[in-house]
């Protein structure tokens, strides 16, 4: 089986400030050690791992070829949009996380060192159905997006906006201490952050929050580098959730993220909302800050919906 696979590496080496470029180092020589065949795609600019993915999908491959993913979750985000927008769109990927946040691989339990991930794709792992979102904006066109993570307005989106633009992020990632900085971002986003009404339609349910601070449509509990928001979600639960979480005061916030990391309890505080379904609209009416998968939308008010989808996962 060792002479029979072939890796191709798709690696973004600037994600988590150099640290794929290392795990892309090491992938390599291991994979020269033991004979596996392998080439290796790089991608040096925002959107170029899209094209590269489609074009890998648009190609018949064997079974024995794997596309191997080396970056962060935006890496991942701009593969599953290429694979799922080209003419193979279940053409299955592994993960190798080497971001910041690295938010999708504690979700779906990945880990980060490549010799374990190698032994697991020479003894034929079969592909596992994940879930995904999908998303569009009806108000500016019909274009299909893809979400590994979430998709955020408000506080969350603000916190990451506030993270990426941190000269002290390149710091914390050489010490692999990045996800720090989503942290020391909270307080000054809490300052700054102003509240927005939105509407939300979940499976043909209507909701309305006049106050709300944070609105997240998520796949999997964790956001900002591991903070567990919503426990109860799972990349396998074939639904989405939809979080809202209406303005509190630091005292609260205090309260909040103690009962989030002793046991979830936060879920019941009356602030605190969530939907789960298969098909979700949110809509806002203020410009606010928008994330997915860590990467920064520009900011405007908003009209999505929300699909649930899937991609494969060699794991």
């Amino acid at each position: 089986m060792t002479n029979k696979l072939k890796i191709h590496l798709l690696v973004n080496e600037t994600a988590g400030n150099g640290h794929a470029k290392k795990i892309l180092d090491q992938t390599t020589l291991l994979l020269v050690n033991e004979n596996i065949a392998f080439d290796v795609y790089k991608s040096s600019f925002a959107g170029e791992a899209i094209k590269i993915a489609q074009g890998y999908g648009n190609r018949n491959h064997h079974s024995n070829e794997v596309l191997l993913v080396i970056g962060g979750d935006g890496s991942l985000n701009e593969v599953l949009n290429g694979i799922k927008r080209s003419s193979h769109p279940s053409t299955p990927l592994a993960y190798l996380p080497a971001g910041t946040g690295n938010d999708f691989g504690k979700a779906a339990n990945l880990s980060g060192n490549p010799e374990e991930l190698i032994n697991h794709l020479k003894n034929g792992v079969a592909p596992e159905r994940i879930d995904c979102g999908s998303f569009h904006f009806p108000r500016s066109s019909n274009d299909v997006y893809y979400f590994a993570n979430s998709l955020g307005v408000g506080f969350d989106a603000y916190v990451n906006h506030l993270s990426n633009i941190s000269e002290l992020k390149k710091l914390l990632n050489k010490i692999n201490e990045g996800k720090m900085i989503y942290g020391l971002h909270i307080l000054s986003a809490l300052r700054k952050q102003d509240t927005f009404a939105v509407d939300i339609k979940c499976d043909n349910k209507r909701y309305h929050y006049d106050n709300a601070f944070l609105i997240t449509t998520t796949n999997h509990p964790y956001l900002g580098g591991g903070i567990p928001l919503l426990p109860s979600a799972s990349i396998k639960s074939r639904v989405l959730d939809t979080v809202v979480v209406e303005r509190f005061s630091l005292g609260k916030l205090i309260k909040l993220f103690i009962n989030l990391l002793k046991d979830g309890s936060h879920v019941h505080d009356p602030q605190f909302h969530y939907f789960e379904g298969k098909q979700i609209s949110i809509q806002t009416t203020k410009k606010e800050f928008a994330q997915v998968d860590g990467e920064q939308i520009k900011p405007d008010s908003f009209k999505i919906d929300f699909k649930l989808s899937h991609f494969y996962l060699l794991r």
